[in-house]
Protein backbone atom coordinates (compact mmCIF):
# COMPACT_ATOMS: atom_id res chain seq x y z
CA UNK A 1 0.00 0.00 0.00
CA UNK A 2 1.23 3.54 -0.71
CA UNK A 3 2.46 5.68 2.16
CA UNK A 4 -0.05 8.20 3.43
CA UNK A 5 1.66 11.53 3.98
CA UNK A 6 -0.20 14.45 5.52
CA UNK A 7 1.11 18.01 5.27
CA UNK A 8 -0.46 20.85 7.25
CA UNK A 9 -0.08 24.19 5.50
CA UNK A 10 -0.18 25.67 1.99
CA UNK A 11 2.62 28.19 2.39
CA UNK A 12 6.24 28.07 1.27
CA UNK A 13 7.15 25.25 3.68
CA UNK A 14 4.08 23.13 3.02
CA UNK A 15 4.33 23.30 -0.77
CA UNK A 16 8.10 22.74 -0.74
CA UNK A 17 7.60 19.66 1.44
CA UNK A 18 4.84 18.34 -0.81
CA UNK A 19 6.91 18.84 -3.97
CA UNK A 20 9.99 17.25 -2.41
CA UNK A 21 8.13 14.21 -1.16
CA UNK A 22 6.36 13.71 -4.48
CA UNK A 23 9.76 13.54 -6.18
CA UNK A 24 10.93 10.99 -3.61
CA UNK A 25 7.82 8.83 -3.81
CA UNK A 26 5.69 8.98 -6.95
CA UNK A 27 3.09 6.63 -5.46
CA UNK A 28 2.63 8.25 -2.05
CA UNK A 29 -0.85 9.40 -1.09
CA UNK A 30 -0.16 13.03 -0.20
CA UNK A 31 -2.86 15.05 1.54
CA UNK A 32 -2.53 18.79 2.13
CA UNK A 33 -4.57 20.34 4.94
CA UNK A 34 -5.42 24.03 4.75
CA UNK A 35 -8.10 26.67 5.18
CA UNK A 36 -8.16 27.35 1.43
CA UNK A 37 -6.55 25.67 -1.62
CA UNK A 38 -4.41 28.71 -2.29
CA UNK A 39 -0.92 30.09 -1.78
CA UNK A 40 -0.39 33.67 -0.62
CA UNK A 41 2.90 35.24 -1.72
CA UNK A 42 3.54 37.05 1.55
CA UNK A 43 6.61 39.08 0.42
CA UNK A 44 4.35 41.12 -1.89
CA UNK A 45 2.03 42.22 0.91
CA UNK A 46 4.15 45.36 1.21
CA UNK A 47 2.84 46.56 -2.18
CA UNK A 48 -0.86 46.29 -1.31
CA UNK A 49 -1.19 49.51 0.77
CA UNK A 50 0.07 51.63 -2.13
CA UNK A 51 -2.15 49.88 -4.66
CA UNK A 52 0.80 48.62 -6.69
CA UNK A 53 -0.53 45.12 -6.02
CA UNK A 54 -4.06 43.96 -5.37
CA UNK A 55 -4.94 41.09 -3.09
CA UNK A 56 -5.80 38.80 -5.99
CA UNK A 57 -2.42 39.52 -7.58
CA UNK A 58 -0.56 37.68 -4.83
CA UNK A 59 -2.97 34.80 -4.22
CA UNK A 60 -2.28 31.70 -6.31
CA UNK A 61 -5.04 29.05 -6.65
CA UNK A 62 -3.66 25.56 -6.00
CA UNK A 63 -6.43 23.22 -7.14
CA UNK A 64 -4.89 22.64 -10.58
CA UNK A 65 -1.43 22.17 -9.07
CA UNK A 66 -2.71 19.55 -6.64
CA UNK A 67 -4.46 17.72 -9.49
CA UNK A 68 -1.33 17.71 -11.67
CA UNK A 69 0.83 16.41 -8.83
CA UNK A 70 -1.75 13.81 -7.76
CA UNK A 71 -2.24 15.32 -4.31
CA UNK A 72 -5.39 15.55 -2.24
CA UNK A 73 -6.55 18.72 -0.51
CA UNK A 74 -8.47 18.58 2.77
CA UNK A 75 -10.35 21.81 3.43
CA UNK A 76 -10.32 22.91 7.05
CA UNK A 77 -8.00 24.21 9.72
CA UNK A 78 -6.10 21.64 11.78
CA UNK A 79 -7.34 21.66 15.37
CA UNK A 80 -5.31 18.90 17.00
CA UNK A 81 -3.37 15.66 16.72
CA UNK A 82 -4.04 12.26 18.25
CA UNK A 83 -2.83 8.68 18.00
CA UNK A 84 0.80 9.78 18.39
CA UNK A 85 0.59 11.97 15.31
CA UNK A 86 -1.01 9.39 13.05
CA UNK A 87 -4.31 11.26 13.01
CA UNK A 88 -4.87 14.96 12.42
CA UNK A 89 -8.07 16.53 13.70
CA UNK A 90 -9.57 19.27 11.55
CA UNK A 91 -12.68 21.41 11.37
CA UNK A 92 -14.01 18.96 8.76
CA UNK A 93 -13.07 15.57 10.11
CA UNK A 94 -10.02 13.43 10.77
CA UNK A 95 -7.12 12.65 8.44
CA UNK A 96 -5.05 9.51 9.07
CA UNK A 97 -1.44 9.23 7.96
CA UNK A 98 1.76 7.22 8.04
CA UNK A 99 3.83 10.39 8.17
CA UNK A 100 3.01 13.94 9.24
CA UNK A 101 4.69 17.23 8.29
CA UNK A 102 3.58 20.32 10.20
CA UNK A 103 4.30 23.33 7.97
CA UNK A 104 1.54 25.77 8.89
CA UNK A 105 3.80 28.44 10.36
CA UNK A 106 3.16 30.33 13.56
CA UNK A 107 0.47 32.64 14.84
CA UNK A 108 1.02 36.08 16.26
CA UNK A 109 0.70 36.38 20.04
CA UNK A 110 -1.71 39.18 20.86
CA UNK A 111 -1.61 39.52 24.63
CA UNK A 112 -0.35 43.09 24.81
CA UNK A 113 -3.16 45.39 26.02
CA UNK A 114 -4.44 47.54 23.18
CA UNK A 115 -2.96 45.42 20.40
CA UNK A 116 -6.48 44.61 19.25
CA UNK A 117 -6.51 48.13 17.80
CA UNK A 118 -3.39 47.51 15.71
CA UNK A 119 -3.05 45.87 12.31
CA UNK A 120 -0.59 43.00 11.93
CA UNK A 121 0.32 43.23 8.23
CA UNK A 122 2.09 39.88 7.93
CA UNK A 123 -1.13 38.03 8.79
CA UNK A 124 -2.25 38.17 5.19
CA UNK A 125 -4.06 40.00 2.43
CA UNK A 126 -6.94 41.28 4.58
CA UNK A 127 -4.52 43.00 6.95
CA UNK A 128 -2.60 44.62 4.09
CA UNK A 129 -5.87 45.84 2.57
CA UNK A 130 -6.90 47.22 5.97
CA UNK A 131 -3.68 49.27 6.03
CA UNK A 132 -4.45 50.53 2.52
CA UNK A 133 -7.93 51.64 3.56
CA UNK A 134 -6.71 53.19 6.81
CA UNK A 135 -4.03 55.20 4.98
CA UNK A 136 -6.53 56.44 2.42
CA UNK A 137 -8.78 57.72 5.21
CA UNK A 138 -6.05 59.59 7.12
CA UNK A 139 -6.67 63.27 7.73
CA UNK A 140 -4.00 65.97 8.17
CA UNK A 141 -2.57 65.77 11.67
CA UNK A 142 -2.91 62.00 11.89
CA UNK A 143 -0.12 59.77 13.22
CA UNK A 144 1.05 56.47 11.77
CA UNK A 145 3.01 54.18 14.11
CA UNK A 146 4.95 51.28 12.62
CA UNK A 147 7.05 48.83 14.58
CA UNK A 148 7.48 45.43 16.14
CA UNK A 149 8.08 43.87 19.52
CA UNK A 150 10.56 41.27 20.72
CA UNK A 151 11.04 38.53 23.26
CA UNK A 152 12.84 39.82 26.37
CA UNK A 153 14.00 36.28 27.09
CA UNK A 154 15.55 35.98 23.63
CA UNK A 155 16.49 39.44 22.27
CA UNK A 156 17.85 38.00 19.02
CA UNK A 157 14.50 36.38 18.21
CA UNK A 158 12.99 39.25 16.26
CA UNK A 159 12.12 39.63 12.61
CA UNK A 160 11.66 43.27 11.77
CA UNK A 161 12.45 43.24 8.06
CA UNK A 162 8.84 43.40 6.83
CA UNK A 163 8.06 46.28 9.16
CA UNK A 164 10.98 48.29 7.76
CA UNK A 165 9.55 47.61 4.29
CA UNK A 166 6.10 48.79 5.33
CA UNK A 167 7.61 51.84 7.06
CA UNK A 168 9.62 52.96 4.04
CA UNK A 169 6.80 52.07 1.65
CA UNK A 170 4.25 54.14 3.55
CA UNK A 171 6.68 57.04 3.79
CA UNK A 172 7.23 57.03 0.02
CA UNK A 173 3.54 56.58 -0.67
CA UNK A 174 2.62 59.62 1.42
CA UNK A 175 5.35 61.65 -0.28
CA UNK A 176 4.08 60.61 -3.69
CA UNK A 177 0.57 61.67 -2.70
CA UNK A 178 1.82 64.99 -1.35
CA UNK A 179 0.61 64.18 2.17
CA UNK A 180 3.85 63.35 3.99
CA UNK A 181 4.17 66.75 5.69
CA UNK A 182 0.64 66.41 7.05
CA UNK A 183 1.17 62.97 8.60
CA UNK A 184 3.41 62.21 11.56
CA UNK A 185 5.22 58.87 11.44
CA UNK A 186 6.65 57.00 14.44
CA UNK A 187 8.80 53.88 14.39
CA UNK A 188 9.26 51.70 17.46
CA UNK A 189 11.13 48.49 18.27
CA UNK A 190 13.00 46.95 21.24
CA UNK A 191 16.40 46.99 19.52
CA UNK A 192 18.78 49.78 20.65
CA UNK A 193 20.11 49.94 17.08
CA UNK A 194 17.38 49.02 14.60
CA UNK A 195 18.80 47.55 11.40
CA UNK A 196 22.25 46.85 12.85
CA UNK A 197 22.45 43.66 10.79
CA UNK A 198 22.83 45.92 7.76
CA UNK A 199 25.83 47.65 9.33
CA UNK A 200 26.52 50.86 11.23
CA UNK A 201 26.05 53.03 8.12
CA UNK A 202 22.50 51.76 7.74
CA UNK A 203 21.74 52.50 11.39
CA UNK A 204 23.11 56.04 11.09
CA UNK A 205 20.95 56.76 8.05
CA UNK A 206 17.85 55.45 9.77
Amino acid sequence: MPNKITIIGTGFAGLAAAEKYRKLDADAEITIIGKQPEFVYLPSLIWVPSGKRKGQDIVVPLSNYFARRNMKFHLGAATGIENNGRTVLTENGKVDNDGLIIACGGRFIKKLPGIEHAITPCEGVKSAEAIRDRLAALKPGSTVAVGFSGNPKEPAAMRGGPMFEFLFGIDQQLRHEGRRNDIKMIFFCPAPKPGIRLGEKAVDKL
